[in-house]
């Protein structure tokens, strides 16, 4: 940012320098990324998350046709990160130009990315929708044995106001998530944690976890330290567990064994997320059981 201007000044720059037709309106920009309240603030005025709202509205009054965010929130804290990706996800929703988004956080991947291209030492060793990606071998060794989950898109059925829990569809089961300000009928995208994942080989009762998903072992691949990663299919959804493999021993799990998929309704509490706009009709959420270390 130019720091001889204000905030309105900076603004200015890459609009009155855009080819006619501007096809994105000045008043737009300043009410989609919240920054009417800053307008004669000077840059060091401003807080690292307000910085980089001002610095995309200016890249937006461009008028660009293609916009490039190479880890655009790396040098932020957690909660500035917070403070940013809304806007991130309203650009996405509103506005009808591409992006390419680089980043380390496979958070800020799972909240903002319609289709992943992964990458290893510069290769292309993935690609596809974030679903897709999340059942692929090769993010184990990029974002680490504990970020290992699958991730899912669902419908929220049922809300509970008062307690913040919703239920939402998944597969042929039903699952009770942390969840707040999510309408019935609204998309959620769901990840949950290989690592958080128990598997019964019996129906369970008088337990505390409230999720019991019925499903069938699909696939039973070696992981790190003598784990085990089992894909469960829980009625066209795909499930991660990580178990032992004395535990696949003792359950004599193989594929085709009737399991029961058990998650505590506390692992999916995060945050919650609009989906992708482009991926359906209405805007959802995305619940993520917790966050995992950086990622690629």
């Amino acid at each position: 940012m130019f720091p001889h201007f204000d905030v309105l000044g900076n603004l200015r720059y890459g609009y009155k320098r855009a080819a006619a037709p501007r096809a994105i309106g000045f008043d737009e920009v300043i009410a989609l990324l919240g920054l009417a309240p800053l307008l004669r603030r000077r840059p060091q005025q401003l807080s690292g998350g307000e910085r980089q709202r001002v610095s995309l509205g200016r890249a937006l009054l461009s008028q660009p046709r293609l916009l490039l965010l190479d880890e655009p929130l790396a040098s932020l804290d957690v909660a500035r990160r917070e403070e940013v990706l809304p806007y991130l996800e309203a650009l996405r929703d509103r506005l009808s130009i591409p992006m390419v988004y680089v980043s380390h956080e496979f958070e800020e991947v799972l909240r903002l990315a319609t289709h992943v291209v992964l990458l290893d030492s510069g290769s292309v060793v993935a690609q596809g929708t974030p679903g897709e990606v999340s059942l692929r071998p090769e993010l184990r060794s990029i974002v680490g044995p504990d970020s290992v989950g699958a991730v899912l898109d669902s419908v929220v059925t049922k809300v509970d106001s008062e307690r913040g829990m919703a239920d939402v569809q998944l597969g042929r089961g039903t699952l009770h998530v942390s969840l707040r300000e999510a309408p019935v009928g609204s998309r959620v995208r769901i990840q949950l944690l290989a690592r958080d994942i128990i598997l019964a080989t019996q129906s369970p009762h008088a337990l505390s976890v409230r999720n019991a998903l019925q499903g069938t072992v699909a696939q039973i691949s070696a992981d790190t330290d003598q784990a085990v990663l089992i894909e469960v299919d829980i009625g066209g959804a795909i499930v991660l567990a990580r178990i032992t493999q004395s535990a696949v021993e003792a359950l004599d799990l193989r594929v085709g064994s009737a399991v029961w998929v058990l998650v505590k309704a506390v692992s999916t509490r995060g945050h919650a997320f609009r989906m992708p706009a482009t991926e359906h009709a209405s805007s959802g959420d995305l619940v993520r059981t917790r966050p995992g270390p950086p990622s690629r």
